[in-house]
């Protein structure tokens, strides 16, 4: 299995560490991703379940920890995976490492873009999961809490909260979750 070398801003650029791969990239939304130091595709997990959310159509996504699989879903023939994909396995502990293994349409069999999961601090993720479980179906309260995530720079928070399967449906939330989705890795 062949997996990417090289993590670029939001979107994850599939380059081969072997042989030639055309050049294709993967848009994830959620979890946030952060290069580190080392050119891995970091997402500091704010929530333990958090959506998983690519703005391309995926072929095959993998969760692993230490090469192990925990969990996997390939498309079907003819029907791409797409739009968001909820929190498949029990929630991520603070410090937890799991690495998410995406493959999208049109690229080969064998190369992953891979992006390492990792749970935050345990003081951030309780604070986070216990802002999450007071919002209850309070669309005002949700679009409050989004916004204060994003003006505080919290783009991981903010893009949890927006994209969590939790969150009511509102006009105003529906839109901006569509004004994100399109702008994808650009602007966010």
């Amino acid at each position: 299995m062949r997996r990417t070398c090289l993590a670029i801003g939001l979107g994850v650029a599939l380059v081969s560490c072997g042989t030639p791969l055309r050049a294709s990239t993967v848009c994830v939304l959620t979890p946030r991703l952060v290069p580190d130091a080392r050119g891995e595709a970091v997402a500091a997990v704010p929530i333990g379940s958090p959506t998983i959310l690519s703005t391309e159509s995926l072929e095959e996504v993998r969760i692993e920890r230490e090469g192990d699989l925990l969990w996997q879903r390939r498309a079907l023939p003819g029907q791409p995976i797409e739009g968001p994909i909820p929190w498949p396995l029990a929630p991520i502990r603070p410090g937890q490492r799991l690495v998410l293994l995406l493959r999208p349409q049109g690229v080969q069999a064998d190369d992953y873009a891979v992006i390492v999961l990792e749970g935050d601090s345990a003081n951030r993720m309780g604070r986070a999961q216990k802002e999450l479980d007071s919002l209850g179906g309070d669309p005002i309260a949700w679009w409050e809490a989004i916004q204060q995530a994003f003006d505080a720079g919290d783009m991981s928070l903010g893009l949890a909260l927006l994209y969590a399967f939790e969150g009511p449906g509102s006009p105003r939330i529906d839109n901006l979750r569509r004004a994100v989705f399109m702008a994808g890795c650009g602007s966010v």
